[in-house]
Formats: C-alpha cells, sequence, structure tokens
C-alpha cells in the first residue's frame, strides 16, 4: 500500500482510507499475523476498510499469495505502534483489534510491549469518539496491565464476549480454544 508523503502535517486521515471508496468504516488490526481475522472480518463486512499492520513481513508475504482477498482488505508491513504513535491522523479509525499480542516475558523485555502508555494514548487520539479498542490475550497479569493503561488514557471497559464459533479469529485463538485455555477479553470504548 502506498501511504504517499508523511510528515506531521500530513498524517493517514479519514479522507485517505475512505474518499472515493463505498467504504464507511476503517478498522485496524495490530498484528494480524496470518490474517486469519481479518480476512473472515473483511469477508463478513464488505463495507468496512480491514487494515491488518504487521512488523513480521514474510507473514503477509505469505497471506499476498493468496488467491481472491477481499477487496477491502489492505496490509501494511511496518510497526502498529509506531504507525499509531505517529502517523495516525485524530479521529481517522472506528477501531482496533489487537489479539495476543506478544507478553515479552523477560523484565528487561517488557518495553516492547505494544501498550505502552502513549500507545494506549494515540489509541484515544486516532479513534473516533465512540470507537472500540478490541483486545484478546491468554496473559492474565498482561491483561491487568493493558486495563490499567487503557484506563489511565480515558478509556471506558465495556463487557465483551466472543462467540467461541466466530470464524473470525486468530490462528492462537482457534488453537488456544482447542487446548482449552482460558482468554481475557477487553473492549475499550474512547469517550
Amino acid at each position: 500500500m502506498n501511504l504517499g508523503l508523511l510528515s506531521a502535517n500530513h498524517d493517514i486521515d479519514r479522507e485517505h482510507w475512505l474518499g472515493g471508496t463505498a467504504f464507511d468504516r476503517v478498522e485496524v488490526e495490530i498484528g494480524p499475523g496470518s490474517c486469519g481475522y481479518l480476512i473472515a472480518a473483511a469477508r463478513r463486512a464488505p463495507r468496512c476498510l480491514h487494515v491488518g499492520i504487521e512488523i513480521h513481513a514474510p507473514s503477509l508475504d505469505r497471506v499476498r499469495l493468496a488467491p481472491s482477498l477481499p477487496a477491502n482488505l489492505r496490509l501494511i508491513d511496518g510497526d502498529g505502534g509506531w504507525i499509531v504513535r505517529h502517523l495516525l491522523a485524530p479521529a481517522s479509525i472506528d477501531a482496533f483489534h489487537v489479539y495476543f499480542p506478544d507478553p515479552w516475558w523477560k523484565k528487561r523485555h517488557q518495553k516492547r510491549r505494544v501498550f505502552q502508555s502513549d500507545f494506549c494514548e494515540a489509541l484515544a487520539r486516532t479513534l473516533v469518539p465512540g470507537g472500540a479498542v478490541h483486545v484478546v490475550t491468554d496473559v492474565v497479569p498482561l491483561f491487568a496491565e493493558i486495563r490499567g493503561r487503557m484506563e489511565e488514557a480515558g478509556f471506558r471497559v465495556e463487557p465483551w464476549e466472543r462467540d467461541e464459533n466466530d470464524p473470525a479469529c486468530s490462528s492462537y485463538e482457534r488453537k488456544y480454544r482447542r487446548q482449552g485455555r482460558h482468554f481475557e477479553l477487553g473492549l475499550f470504548r474512547n469517550p
């Protein structure tokens, strides 16, 4: 995807995503991996533009080889946290999805976790009023940390349950459901 010339005065805004299209929403998944959720969601909601931002380029390279990807799917190679913090315009995204973010277990690596305070603040800035961030993890302490940071950034926590038979889920979610793991789910609403 060509993001065009970017500077502090030329962020990626809603017009960039939706201008000249029949799409009426923009939803972004950070770290889609093999894009299981993203592709199924794009097929289910054809009037929504679904964007995946993945730091591991080979994952998206494999997805791009698949036949007949949905026309409302865009894939971007890059660091999703950096893109949200530095390139997305205010009130430009309707929803974010972050499923099974890397927990970075070692203490010295925890600064690499995507849900740092500045990332949560950037999510609030780039979401439209009433927009949502959907989070799923199987790591209870990580979810508590995410929840605390999202609330500090001004998000309201709302109840959210995913249908376990929903085909729009990540490969991790399918695998972990088969293993009977417990998930922490969060829907964080931007006021």
